[in-house]
C-alpha cells in the first residue's frame, strides 16, 4: 500500500533493501525530478520558486546524497525502478517527469518501462547514452571523477575543464549551486562510479520510438558535457517530441531563472493540452533527415565516443517521425 508523503517533507524508505531519501516540496500536479550525475535532491532548490503550483518529488539515487550505494553494479533501469517505487511511496499514480543529464536517461527508461506512470516528459541536457555525440575530451575527463564534490579547488578546476557557456560565466547562481550539492551531501566514490558505469552501458535508441508521451527536449547551444546535437537525436528518435534550444547557455541553464527555461517548462507542464502550449508551439520538430546537419555542426573532438556513437546510430536508425 502506498504511504502518502506530505508537502515540504523529507523521509527515508527502504527500496530493494536499501535506504533511499525522498524529498517532496509544494502542492499541485506531481512532477518527478530526476537528478544528474553525483547530485542529490539539493540540486533542485533553485527551481522551487520557478515551478510554483506543482508537487515536486525528488530522491537521492543509490550512492548519492543520503541514499545508500549497492555493492554490485546496476543499470539505468535499476534507478528507473526506484523512481517508480518512489511514486508508489508518495502515493502518485501518474506524474510528469523531468530528467536532467544522467536523470534524463532514467526518465527515458521510466517512460519506456512504465508508460502508465508518466504523463509528459522533459529531457534536459541529456542524451541516448551509447550513440551519443560526445563533447570535448577535457570535459569528459573532468566528469569522470567526483572530486568537484569534495573540494573547492577541484570544483574550480572542473569548471575550467568543462568550459562554461557565455551566459553561465555571468551567472553567480551556477557556482553557488554546485557548492550547495557538495555541502549538503557528497556522493560516495563507489556510488559515483556505479552511476558512471550505469550510464556508459545505457542505450535508448532501439526503443525510443516506442515512447509515446509528449516529450520536450531542452538543450543549450554551448553545452560541452552533452552537446546540443544529442537533444536533436532524442527529438528525432522519439515518437512525439520537440526540441527547445537555449541560446548562449550550456549544461547548467536549468538552475538560473534568467535563462527562462524553468518558466517554459512550467508552461508546458501546466497546459491542459500540451500541443496548445506556447512552449511546444515554439519548439522545433526534428526529422531523421535533419540529423546529419545537426551532427556535422557538433564541435570536433578527439573523444573515442565519436566513432562508437556513430556506429551505434547506424545500427539503430530512427524509426519514428517527430511530432
Amino acid at each position: 500500500m502506498s504511504v502518502h508523503v506530505g508537502s515540504d517533507s523529507d523521509r527515508f524508505v527502504l527500496i530493494s533493501g536499501r535506504r533511499v531519501r525522498i524529498r517532496v516540496r509544494g502542492q499541485g500536479p506531481p512532477v518527478l525530478l530526476l537528478n544528474g550525475l553525483g547530485a542529490n535532491v539539493a540540486m533542485w532548490t533553485p527551481l522551487l520558486e520557478q515551478l510554483p503550483g506543482f508537487q515536486l518529488i525528488s530522491f537521492d539515487a543509490p550512492g548519492t546524497g543520503l541514499s545508500k550505494a549497492p555493492v554490485l553494479p546496476y543499470r539505468i533501469a535499476h534507478i528507473a525502478a526506484i523512481a517508480r517505487r518512489v511514486l508508489d511511496v508518495v502515493g502518485v499514480d501518474r506524474a510528469d517527469v523531468l530528467g536532467y543529464s544522467l536523470g534524463g536517461a532514467v526518465a527515458q527508461q521510466l517512460a519506456y518501462s512504465h508508460p502508465e506512470r508518466v504523463r509528459r516528459l522533459v529531457l534536459v541536457s541529456t542524451s541516448c547514452g551509447l550513440g551519443q555525440i560526445p563533447g570535448p575530451l577535457r570535459a569528459a575527463f573532468a566528469v569522470m571523477t567526483p572530486a568537484r564534490h569534495y573540494a573547492k579547488t577541484a570544483n574550480r578546476a572542473f569548471m575550467r575543464l568543462v568550459g562554461l557557456a557565455p551566459a553561465e560565466r555571468d551567472s553567480h547562481h551556477i557556482t553557488e549551486l554546485v557548492s550547495g550539492w557538495r555541502q549538503e551531501a557528497t556522493p560516495s566514490v563507489r556510488g559515483y562510479a556505479l552511476q558512471m558505469t550505469a550510464f556508459t552501458t545505457f542505450n535508448s535508441l532501439p526503443w525510443l520510438h516506442r515512447v509515446k508521451q509528449p516529450a520536450l527536449v531542452v538543450t543549450g547551444t554551448h553545452d560541452n558535457l552533452m552537446p546540443m546535437p544529442n537533444a536533436a537525436v532524442l527529438a528525432a528518435y522519439l515518437n512525439n517530441a520537440r526540441l527547445h534550444v537555449v541560446e548562449r547557455w550550456g549544461h547548467y541553464f536549468l538552475h538560473d531563472a534568467s535563462s527562462g527555461v524553468a518558466a517554459s517548462i512550467a508552461e508546458f507542464l501546466a497546459a491542459p493540452d500540451y500541443a496548445a502550449s506556447s512552449t511546444w508551439a515554439n519548439a522545433r520538430p526534428v526529422q531523421p533527415a535533419d540529423l546529419p546537419a545537426f551532427i556535422e555542426a557538433a564541435p570536433r573532438t578527439a573523444h573515442w565516443g565519436t566513432v562508437t556513437g556513430g556506429v551505434v546510430r547506424v545500427l539503430f536508425p530512427p524509426k519514428s517521425t517527430a511530432g
